[in-house]
């Protein structure tokens, strides 16, 4: 794998400045969007900003999207070009029904917190992640978050810190620091928050007081709840209402799979739904097995704190508004 160094040289054979290129390197690599405003952010003038985005799409390396609502001009990576030549894996669009951009303000969101944030190492890549945590401090591979995936029949498919959210290593008083990300998304859901923290929770147990998740928005309005939500889901906890939600889950899918939608409430085929992306790791699957067979739920676990006071391990971000001229 090419070193940030080496990408930014390569990228300048392809006929951009050397801060150009530092850009264009950050958003293959976290992003696959930006908007002309984030380009200043690293001290570009407002014509510079301009003249990138004119060239990078004279170049091919880049579409121009303009959404339903606003005029900020979006441009996003083409698949040939700069993801090819850095040999990352290309983004997924954010082209959606009827034109409009999905998820186009967690990208940007992101961006913006790795433009603020350009001093930490970086774990870009899920193989990186997996590495530091596995190899550099020996914690096990099954505590870590994963999806499961099915795309065929037959042949599942593991990825690790599915969310892609920056996540970077930093110098703590007490060694090295990770730092996690959760980027909230404009349905502002503080249930969605809840679940990614108790996916984490193991890894976050296993690091004991060396981390810290950072909270990034463009509003402050989930703040102070997230915060309560945080301390809440790593102090010790034995959690009966989550045994419940994996009962209904785990008959919500059983009746999907067995065919029997006729029998299931609109609200039974959202729960289906959010049980595959909330309960996909190994852990669950083996546990729903185990019910098909035996009709036994796993009895819930009383939980350890994950340190004695979770609050400093708690942070906040807020970005400006997405807005160019």
């Amino acid at each position: 794998m090419m070193t940030p160094a080496e990408s930014i040289t390569l990228l300048r054979h392809f006929g951009y400045q050397e801060r150009e290129a530092k850009f264009l390197y950050l958003v293959a690599t976290h992003s696959g969007i930006f908007v002309r405003r984030q380009y200043q952010a690293l001290g570009a003038a407002k014509d510079s900003a301009r003249n990138l985005a004119v060239r990078a799409l004279l170049y091919k390396d880049v579409k121009e999207h303009l959404p339903e609502q606003g005029r900020t001009r979006v441009y996003e990576l083409r698949g040939t070009g700069i993801y090819g030549a850095l040999g990352k894996e290309k983004l997924p669009s954010c082209k959606g029904p009827g034109g409009f951009l999905n998820q186009t303000a967690v990208r940007l969101l992101t961006l913006d917190f790795v433009l603020a944030h350009p001093d930490g190492r970086y774990l870009e890549e899920e193989t990186q992640k997996v590495s530091y945590f596995v190899q550099e401090r020996r914690i096990s591979k099954e505590t870590l978050p994963v999806r499961l995936f099915h795309r065929i029949p037959a042949i599942e498919t593991r990825r690790y810190f599915p969310e892609k959210f920056p996540m970077f290593v930093s110098t703590g008083s007490e060694g090295p620091l990770v730092n996690f990300t959760y980027i909230e998304d404009e349905t502002l859901s503080l249930a969605a928050f809840s679940k990614f923290v108790q996916r984490y929770r193991p890894l976050f147990c296993a690091l004991g007081g060396n981390f810290k998740l950072i909270f990034v928005s463009s509003s402050t309005r989930s703040f102070r709840s997230a915060r309560g939500i945080f301390i809440k889901r790593l102090s010790a906890i034995a959690d009966g209402g989550e045994s419940r939600r994996l009962a209904r889950f785990f008959w919500v899918r059983k009746m999907a799979e067995e065919k029997r939608f006729a029998e299931l409430a609109s609200q039974d085929l959202v729960d289906w739904q959010r049980g595959l992306r909330h309960y996909g790791d190994p852990r669950h699957e083996r546990q729903y097995q185990d019910w098909k067979q035996t009709g036994n739920l796993p009895e819930p676990e009383p939980q350890a704190a994950v340190v004695p006071d979770p609050g400093p391990q708690f942070e906040t971000f807020l970005s400006m508004p997405f807005i160019d001229d």
